[in-house]
C-alpha cells in the first residue's frame, strides 16, 4: 500500500516556463512557492560554459513543478508577469 506522500514523490517534474536568467527563475520559483506550489529553478547551463549553452538553447533554464500543479503554475506565472505594479498607499500617483 502506497501513501499519498510516496505517490507525490514519484510524480514527474514538468517545465512550466523557460527563463532568460537565474534571477528570473528564482523570482518565479519563490512566487510559486508563496502560492503553495513546490517549484524549482533548474539551470540548463554547463559549468564553465554558461554563456555558450544560453546562446545555443536561447534560455538560461526552466522553472519546474509537479505535474499536478503545472496548469495552475502556468496561469499564476502569466498573471504575475502581466500584472501592473500598484503604488503603495501614501505614495503620490502623479
Amino acid at each position: 500500500m502506497t501513501s499519498e506522500h510516496d505517490e507525490e514523490r514519484k510524480e514527474e517534474l514538468v517545465s512550466v516556463r523557460e527563463v532568460q536568467d537565474e534571477a528570473t527563475a528564482t523570482l518565479l520559483a519563490d512566487f510559486l512557492r508563496s502560492q503553495g506550489i513546490e517549484a524549482s529553478a533548474v539551470s540548463s547551463q554547463i559549468p564553465w560554459l554558461s554563456t555558450i549553452e544560453t546562446l545555443h538553447q536561447g534560455y538560461w533554464g526552466k522553472v519546474e513543478v509537479l505535474g499536478k500543479d503545472a496548469d495552475r503554475a502556468r496561469a499564476l506565472i502569466e498573471d504575475f508577469l502581466n500584472a501592473t505594479p500598484q503604488p503603495e498607499s501614501g505614495e503620490d500617483a502623479s
